[in-house]
């Protein structure tokens, strides 16, 4: 199962023009008790994909790599880059190609982002299911879910859930 899970703007945005996700880290989005589903979805994760620029502001967070317990790949244009761990996978290979092998290797993957890498996979009709965690908050300018891409895909909502403090959770499989 391929998934992109992530949050977004009500504006359709999952980071600022200049990549920071600083308000994520709004309280007012936190819940006592609550991970909006996050460890259960976790925990069933094998492999987490994510671009360069996604993965160059995860290890800009304070504290460890989050994903070290699952195998990570990193989606780049050149082979070398700077890796905070070795245990993390750098390909130049087309992201196509990556998300297929995984695919059909039955593995569990989450599409972290960011924006070109989800259009990319979006494009190729690769992702079966995405679960979306509407912020409510507008940015009016950022870096949108989807990148522009040739690709219209009609999606099933499986699940919404509503949250005391605003959020909105939708779960949505491709038809």
């Amino acid at each position: 199962m391929i998934t992109l899970y992530t949050a977004v703007t009500l504006d359709g945005y999952i980071a600022t023009k200049e990549g920071s996700v600083d308000f994520l880290e709004n309280p007012r989005y936190r819940l006592p008790d609550e991970d909006y589903g996050y460890n259960g979805f976790f925990e069933g994760i094998d492999v987490v994909v994510m671009g360069y620029n996604t993965y160059k502001q995860i290890i800009n967070f304070e504290g460890e790599y989050p994903y070290g317990s699952k195998e990570s790949i990193v989606l780049s244009k050149e082979q070398e880059v700077d890796l905070s761990n070795n245990e993390i996978k750098i390909t130049t290979e087309p992201d196509k190609t990556v998300v297929e092998r995984l695919k059909k290797e039955n593995k569990n993957v989450w599409i972290i982002g960011g924006g070109a890498t989800n259009a990319r996979i979006h494009e190729s009709k690769l992702i079966d299911r995405m679960i979306l965690t509407y912020l409510p908050i507008t940015l009016g300018a950022g870096v949108p879910l989807f990148r522009e891409n040739k690709s219209s895909i009609e999606w099933k909502n499986i699940g919404t859930q509503t949250f005391a403090n605003g959020l909105i959770q939708i779960i949505l499989e491709r038809r």
